[in-house]
């Protein structure tokens, strides 16, 4: 019935999706303006992105940084928040910085990365890092603390360390939040990966669109961003595959529970 009803969701969403661009193209059709190409022009423009120079200049540098910049923000911010959810004692000396890192506008932090790293990949997955690891930490840090203290305390009777601890009882109790923290990161580090290429870039799809934007090519800002919104959803059904896959002993006990 689930996976009927998931692939019932999917032919709906992409049929949004064909409506959408339909209406485009009769828009564009009925109505020309400078600023609104047609579908099928900005389509041809979207397919230069998957050969030739935009490949190794646009899509593939993006992905990279986002890949590392993601990747450091899901390990680096699962850790520091089973750290400080298990670790209670330190939850008043270390919360009060986490709350003001965490309303720290990244944009903000952009010309200080800049200054400290130079126009370098290393200051852009710096910047994508630094604005999707909070919500894995809170994430992880409350999934942490929920976890029930009797299991914490029955392993703890029969002799598992520490290490032991976490990734036998807290981490398995933990990845749901985890997840729900990745899921909300994925389309912050997304958002950041562009911004991030908008300044002092010279390569990755946000330098792409803004150099389109000031050479007045239209096709290629509406391509970019389409292409954009294109990885985006990629990326969440894989997420989504990923979760299914390592809470499928969760959703079917949380199904369990539902029924009783």
């Amino acid at each position: 019935m689930s996976r009927s009803w998931g692939t019932s969701a999917l032919l709906w969403q992409l049929c949004l999706i064909g409506m959408l661009l339909a209406a485009w193209q009769v828009s564009a059709t009925l109505w020309p303006a400078p600023y609104l190409p047609k579908l099928q022009t900005v389509l041809a423009s979207f397919l230069n992105f998957f050969h030739g120079n935009l490949l190794f200049s646009a899509v593939l540098p993006s992905l990279y940084r986002f890949a590392i910049g993601f990747g450091v923000a899901v390990l680096l911010g699962s850790f520091i928040g089973l750290t400080l959810g298990y670790l209670r004692g330190l939850n008043e000396w270390v919360r009060p910085i986490l709350e003001y890192l965490r309303f720290l506008p990244t944009v903000a932090i952009l010309p200080a990365a800049l200054l400290l790293f130079g126009a370098t990949d290393g200051m852009r997955i710096f910047v994508i890092a630094f604005g999707s690891i909070f919500p894995v930490i809170l994430a992880a840090m409350d999934g942490a603390r929920r976890v029930d203290q009797v299991l914490i305390d029955v392993a703890r009777v029969n002799g598992l360390t520490i290490p032991q601890r976490i990734f036998r009882v807290i981490l398995p109790a933990v990845l749901p939040a985890i997840f729900a923290g990745i899921r909300i990161a994925l389309s912050i580090a997304l958002v950041m990966m562009v911004i991030s290429e908008l300044i002092a870039a010279n390569d990755g799809l946000g330098h792409f669109i803004l150099r389109s934007q000031r050479l007045f090519q239209t096709a290629n800002v509406y391509a970019g961003v389409l292409l954009l919104g294109a990885i985006g959803f990629v990326l969440t059904a894989c997420m989504l595959a990923i979760e299914g896959r390592f809470l499928a002993w969760y959703k079917g006990w949380r199904g369990a529970a539902d029924a009783i």
